[in-house]
């Protein structure tokens, strides 16, 4: 059992490293339609009519959508939206984006056989969410960016994390040990998202803000994207499932950060948005 254990993870590993070392990772089948959906985005030939019909290929994206479109959020008025067209045309590019990527990881977790690693990607799943929708209110509230790509970009940073699970499913023995996907995981998610961000041809911008989301230029209220990821990641309280540090551990980073009144702001602010958190939890989860 150990020896297969270690055949499977060596193996693993050298296909990744072979992969990153090529510039050629590839792309498991979860991140397809996201990445279709983000190739048609980029195209400036490309009408919101045909991104409502490559959508309307995708059932569940298809649900997803019109619902967000008919959100309290975005639609105020009630009159409701029941067409992918005028949906597609209320929500814009970047939240369809970031739903695409949702729906693709809720997917991925459904289909995990391991009951260990869905788990794990549920609880990832939940991290990645939490971070999004406090990224969006920051965003929003101090005007770094538009709060849409502070929610895509959040969602985002989680991606070489839920492709390495995407990978390990592979593998059934090394699935079934948690301890070790966590190890695994945690040495390999960085240049993995890195890769994977790349190939996304997301702008330079972004793959330093994402890259930057570790750090803390030392300003309150933030400044940048980077800085903003970073304080929304840490006060998340949907924990990440590869990050061994404890809550408690989490908060004196933050607090230590954000020199103690830049704390306390923080805090009136995400209580204060907490129905607007729970409106974009609603419309972009299902």
């Amino acid at each position: 059992m150990d020896d297969m254990l270690e055949r499977q993870m060596n193996e693993l590993a050298e296909s990744i490293g072979a992969e990153l070392a090529s510039g050629k990772i590839n792309f498991p089948t979860f991140l397809e339609a996201s990445l279709r959906i983000k190739e048609r985005a980029d195209d400036p030939d490309v009408s919101l009519q045909d991104i409502a019909a490559l959508i309307q290929a995708e059932p569940v994206l298809s649900a997803r959508v019109i619902k967000m479109a008919n959100s309290a959020l975005l639609n105020p008025g009630g009159k409701a939206i029941t067409a992918i067209g005028p949906a597609v045309i209320r929500i814009g590019l970047l939240p369809i984006r970031t739903l695409a990527f949702v729906v693709s990881t809720q997917q991925l977790e459904n289909d995990l056989r391991s009951p260990s690693l869905r788990a794990t990607a549920s609880a990832l799943w939940m991290h990645s969410v939490d971070v999004a929708t406090r990224a969006h209110v920051l965003a929003r509230h101090f005007k770094v960016c538009p709060p849409d790509k502070a929610l895509l970009v959040a969602m985002l940073r989680s991606v070489g994390e839920f492709y390495l699970i995407a990978r390990i499913a592979g593998f059934p023995e090394f699935a079934a040990e948690p301890e070790r996907v966590s190890d695994f995981v945690s040495t390999w998610r960085e240049p993995v998202g890195a890769a994977l961000l790349e190939a996304f041809e997301l702008p330079p911008e972004i793959l330093e803000s994402v890259e930057d989301g570790s750090l803390y230029g030392g300003l309150w209220p933030p400044t940048d994207l980077g800085d903003l990821l970073f304080i929304a990641a840490l006060s998340a309280e949907a924990p990440n499932p590869f990050d061994l540090s404890s809550p408690e551990e989490r908060q004196a980073v933050l607090q230590g950060a954000l020199h103690g009144s830049g704390h306390d702001e923080l805090t009136q602010l995400l209580q204060d948005a907490s129905d607007e958190r729970g409106q974009l939890v609603t419309s972009i989860c299902g």
